[in-house]
């Protein structure tokens, strides 16, 4: 269902015509295999109707990545996708930019290895990980560098659409691991949008959004919060999350 629905459809066309009319052609004069052959026969219409429910599927699959792609807007908007979407996101976003892409069939939003890339020769493991609050630190770093040495493959990509802990920035430096914050990541997508004005290949456009601090005491990442009384009830500034517990504030 993640191939091109071309692909099934092909499919369903060759075990049409392969239960049809080429198994009976190749039977011969052995009656038993003639009265297997003639027993699947029947079946060719049933084969064609599988792959063209998967062909179906496959295209619905496709124009829900397209529109997870075009339909974003700001950090907003790509922290509101689920996980299993935002996968789905990252890997259009690549897929644009002439990789390509291999899904990882996992089975929770921790997995490991998410998607694998290929191009010019060079083949990438990608790891998503869509936070909404919390850092991406050092471990899970970590880990995807154990697991590229492992997969012997040439780059780890860290996705993310929250930020990495000073930490983590230490580690990948000088190491074949690229990291993805939130902000990189709109500008990544929007590179590729249908109907921009980037291209492919081209330099994205720095995008026009605040970068969320760390807060000072626990190191979560901030909000955007609203007075709500005093002389500065509606003005905006960065709160913790973890408020009343972490009461630390910083200006916009």
């Amino acid at each position: 269902m993640m191939a091109p629905w071309w692909v099934s459809a092909g499919l369903g066309v060759l075990a049409y015509v392969g239960l049809r009319w080429i198994l009976p052609t190749l039977a011969g004069r052995d009656k038993l295999i003639q009265a297997f052959v003639t027993g699947l026969s029947p079946l060719a219409p049933f084969a064609a109707f599988f792959f063209g429910i998967i062909a179906v599927a496959s295209a619905l699959f496709g124009a829900k990545r397209r529109r997870l792609v075009d339909e974003q807007q700001s950090l907003e908007t790509l922290r509101a996708t689920s996980w299993k979407d935002f996968e789905y996101l990252v890997a259009e976003a690549y897929r644009r930019q002439g990789f390509t892409v291999e899904y990882s069939v996992s089975k929770g939003s921790d997995g490991g290895v998410d998607l694998v890339l290929q191009k010019n020769g060079r083949r990438s493991v990608v790891q998503c990980k869509q936070w909404k609050v919390f850092s991406v630190g050092r471990p899970v770093l970590q880990q995807m560098f154990g697991i590229m040495t492992a997969e012997s493959a040439d780059e780890a990509i860290i996705v993310t659409s929250g930020r990495f802990t000073n930490d983590a920035r230490a580690f990948a430096s000088g190491k074949p691991i690229r990291l993805l914050d939130g902000p990189k990541l709109l500008e990544l997508v929007k590179s590729v949008q249908a109907g921009g004005e980037n291209s492919a290949n081209a330099e994205p456009e720095p995008a026009q959004v605040p970068t969320p601090p760390q807060c000072p005491r626990c190191g979560k990442e901030m909000i955007v919060r609203t007075a709500r009384r005093g002389n500065q009830a509606g003005s905006k500034f960065w709160g913790c999350p973890s408020y009343p517990a972490c009461k630390s504030t910083l200006p916009t």
